[in-house]
């Protein structure tokens, strides 16, 4: 079982061609929801009395939701962001942590057996808590955004030295690590203690990063983005799944992994919100596997 603890939470995105407000989103959202194509997956975290009934039945339909709290006095977490023209940045325009900012987190107990724990976009010490709780997993996760980076920076050290793997994009790992290269920033993040280090670069793919061993993987081509909010945390969640689906960790499947988080994200970013996802098959999601294996191999 995968667990993706994280932010659920409301999004109000802005883009040069169209607006939509408070649609569901939270990277715990995105990331669960890919991971759930993969493997039994539940999402841990804290929704408010302003929640849509429909957008818990749709997560509902698709994950085990025994690990998240409503809260009946709070409102959700809420994030309003604009993409630029090209899609390739985004600024933060209103950061509401509401109902997570004094969130106290108690995983169930089918949880506390988890094999596989993506710690998403968070309170650093909120997710350091239930890590935790989880008791021997095969694999463990992080990401972060740059409120946390600013706000909590030790505290987002911390956890980045308690888990396997740390996945971040290419300007949160720059900010975390006061170091423009990104192989020097990576190589600082794993002697804090984490294993595999990996960096998300947009359309430009992924970099692994582990020893002295990198792997580039280019991003999946795409002709229309809509929406790249949550790319990264579908990235997260492909790569996850992939690793829950093998049950087994070694060079060759940790590169498959990393593909497959770059398919996740790039169906991600066909659409606003997590709607792509709620009309997507395992088929698909093979069919453009193989496409991408077939564009690279030379």
């Amino acid at each position: 079982m995968i667990i993706s603890v994280g932010t659920i939470g409301l999004d109000t995105t802005r883009t040069p061609f169209k607006t939509v407000e408070k649609v569901l989103g939270g990277a715990a959202t995105y990331s669960g929801l890919s991971a759930s194509f993969f493997s039994k997956t539940g999402l841990v975290g804290i929704i408010g009395k302003d929640f849509p009934e429909k957008y818990y039945k749709t997560l509902r339909e698709r994950l085990d939701l025994s690990g998240i709290k409503i809260d009946k006095k709070g409102k959700t977490f809420f994030y309003d962001s604009t993409f630029d023209y090209g899609f390739t940045k985004r600024k933060s325009n209103i950061t509401e942590l509401n109902v997570i900012k004094d969130f106290i987190l108690k995983l169930p107990d089918d949880y506390i057996k988890a094999d596989y724990v993506y710690l998403a976009n968070n309170d650093p010490d909120q997710n350091l808590k239930a890590l935790e709780q989880v008791d021997k997993p095969k694999l463990t996760v992080c990401d972060t955004i740059e409120y946390w980076i600013i706000n909590k920076k030790e505290k987002v050290k911390k956890m980045m030295s308690s888990v396997d793997v740390v996945v971040l994009n290419d300007d949160e790992i720059r900010l975390m690590c006061k170091e423009p290269n990104l192989i020097k920033a990576a190589k600082k993040i794993l002697s804090w203690g984490s294993k595999y280090v990996i960096i998300k670069k947009g359309e430009h793919g992924s970099l692994l990063v582990y020893d002295d061993f990198v792997f580039p993987a280019s991003g999946y081509p795409m002709e229309d983005v809509v929406d790249p909010t949550g790319a990264g945390d579908s990235f997260a969640g492909g790569f996850l799944g992939h690793i829950s689906k093998k049950g087994k960790l070694n060079e060759h499947v940790l590169k498959e992994a990393v593909i497959y988080g770059n398919v996740m994200g790039s169906f991600a970013v066909e659409d606003f919100s997590v709607n792509r996802f709620l009309t997507l098959k395992m088929e698909d999601i093979e069919e453009r596997y193989q496409k991408y294996r077939n564009i690279v191999r030379f």
